[in-house]
C-alpha cells in the first residue's frame, strides 16, 4: 500500500461511532522504518493537527481508521515516541544517491506493509517519458538503505544502482 493513500481518511471513534478528524500525514521512524503514527486533522477548520499512535488503531480500512475512544487522540508533544519522528511530507523529494555518489533519483512516495507498521520500498519519481517506456517503477527496498539522513538525502548501496540497471535492460 502507498502511505500517501491514508491521507485524508477519516479516523471514527468505536465508543461513539463519530468521525473524529482525518489522517493528515504519516508519522515514522526513518532510522527504523516503522510506522508510528498518524497526524491527524480535527473537525474545526483552524483547529491544531493532533497525533494518534499506531498502535492505538484497532483496524485501517479502505474508508477509514478506527479507535476505541477519541482520547486516542491527542496533541502530538505529549506522546514521547514521536519525538523525533520524519514525516511522509518531509521523506518525499529525498534525494537517493549511492555509497559511491551517484544519484539514482529522488523519492516519490513510500510503499507500506498490509499492516501499516513498516515501510518496505521507497517509489523514485521518473518522468513521464520513463514510466511509458518501462512501464513500471523504480524502487529501493527498504532494507537496501544504509542510511537515510535528515538534510534530505538517502544513502544506498552502489549494488542497488547496479540491480535497477540491470531491471532497465
Amino acid at each position: 500500500m502507498r502511505a500517501d493513500e491514508l491521507k485524508g481518511r477519516g479516523v471514527l471513534d468505536l465508543a461513539n461511532a463519530a468521525k473524529i478528524g482525518q489522517v493528515e500525514d504519516v508519522l515514522f521512524d526513518a532510522q527504523f522504518r516503522q510506522v508510528l503514527g498518524f497526524r491527524v486533522k480535527r473537525g474545526d477548520l483552524f483547529g491544531k493537527a493532533q497525533a494518534l499512535l499506531r498502535d492505538s488503531v484497532t483496524s485501517i480500512g479502505a474508508a477509514a481508521l478506527t479507535v476505541q475512544s477519541p482520547d486516542a487522540i491527542n496533541d502530538e508533544e505529549r506522546f514521547a515516541d514521536l519525538a523525533h519522528v520524519s514525516t511522509l511530507s518531509q521523506v518525499q523529494k529525498t534525494q537517493v544517491v549511492t555509497d559511491t555518489g551517484e544519484v539514482l533519483g529522488t523519492i516519490a512516495h513510500l510503499e507500506i506493509d498490509d499492516d501499516v507498521c513498516a515501510v518496505t520500498a521507497y517509489v523514485l519519481s521518473s518522468s513521464f517519458k520513463d514510466r511509458l517506456m518501462r512501464h513500471a517503477t523504480e524502487s529501493v527496498k527498504a532494507d537496501e538503505v544504509l542510511r537515510l539522513g535528515e538534510g534530505g538525502v538517502m544513502v544506498v548501496s552502489s549494488a542497488v544502482a547496479t540491480r535497477l540497471q540491470a531491471e532497465r535492460g
